[in-house]
């Protein structure tokens, strides 16, 4: 039976409190809103760009996304391929009743490598064994041996769907899955792409990403070589997964942050078609909710305008009660009002 090795740090337990608060805080804000549908789709091709692109895809996010949307880019079709299993892959996994089975490994491995291996290798465990190589081809690992493969996934999978498991907080299930999947190695090829899209389904299954909003492979390909250095460090350290799992956290954080941020964003875009704020207005509450407060004679000047011009765009602001005046004339100041919910994001 598959036991992993790894230390609850007090790192870790501060980094999971912080990710368990942000979580609940964009639970709270995705709930019955009309702009969750366009923040999936944003966030599937996000994921898509970014697995592949660890691997090497040449793609841009903004051809992933044409590619998302159904259009045909007319390109090489093996690295279009790749893209489009991706996002059939991550369709899959969101299915909440398709649960975590070996069967549904192999399926899920089999989408991701169609028409990109051969059939007898797409969702089949591999035949012969294979070593992980850096650019100039030294071997930096090397998996187990073929004949032991399927029993080691068997293992894995077991783990992950054991009651002891299932107490742990998702993020450590989700990490140690990742890091265990791509060790083993199991296929012939699109063992990380996998790999990450097991770490996701974990996420989705274990109602940790409702929604399907965090794209997590995003921090794993913002820097790709300290993504294979704590992978590697892991087997360094005799298979110890405290440092992976708490670079993960981070990573879970930074995504978190992220995601709260473009929430705000959304909400705030959402409240000011509502008004209909124009850009100006916009920009003038970035500036409240940067400095604080701000006078009407600094507006005059940062947008070049007349006193009455800076009037008629502050008026309907404070009318809807986004903004709060106070004093009059020329010391007239503005503030963001403490009962609203809309922090501008950058």
């Amino acid at each position: 039976m598959y036991q992993p090795r790894y230390t609850i740090s007090p790192f870790l337990l501060k980094t999971i409190t912080q990710i368990t608060e942000l979580r609940s805080w964009i639970l709270k804000s995705t709930v019955d809103v009309p702009w969750v549908s366009h923040l999936q789709r944003e966030t599937t091709s996000r994921t898509a760009h970014a697995s592949t692109a660890i691997e090497g895809n040449p793609l841009s996010l903004s051809e992933v996304e044409a590619l998302a949307r159904g259009e045909e880019l007319g390109g090489v079709p093996t690295i279009e391929n790749e893209v489009k299993n991706y996002l059939e892959a991550l369709r899959w996994i969101q299915n909440k009743n398709r649960k975590i089975t070996e069967k549904n490994l192999l399926n899920l491995h089999r989408i991701v490598t169609k028409n990109l291996l051969d059939i007898e290798k797409s969702g089949k465990y591999k035949i012969q064994n294979n070593r992980i190589i850096d650019h100039k081809r030294y071997t930096l690992y090397t998996p187990p041996p073929a004949d032991q493969t399927q029993l080691i996934t068997q293992n894995l999978v077991q783990w992950i769907t054991e009651k002891e498991t299932k107490i742990l907080h998702p993020l450590i299930i989700s990490a140690i899955a990742h890091h265990q999947l791509v060790s083993i190695h199991p296929f012939t090829d699109g063992n990380g792409r996998t790999s990450r899209l097991l770490a996701l389904w974990i996420f989705y299954q274990f109602n940790f990403d409702t929604h399907h909003i965090l794209a997590m492979d995003d921090y794993f390909q913002s820097d790709r070589k300290k993504y294979y250095t704590m992978l590697q460090q892991v087997r360094d350290l005799d298979h110890d997964l405290t440092f992976w799992i708490e670079y993960v956290s981070i990573g879970m954080l930074e995504v978190l942050e992220r995601t709260k941020k473009r929430i705000e964003s959304l909400k705030i875009s959402e409240l000011s078609s509502k008004i209909r704020l124009n850009k100006t207005q916009e920009t003038i509450l970035r500036i409240l909710r940067d400095k604080g407060r701000i006078k009407s004679q600094e507006i005059q000047t940062l947008f070049s305008i007349s006193r009455a011009r800076a009037s008629q765009l502050l008026k309907p602001l404070a009318d809807s009660n986004l903004i709060i005046r106070e004093g009059s004339t020329r010391s007239t100041t503005y503030r963001i009002a403490e009962n609203q919910d809309f922090i501008m994001s950058e």
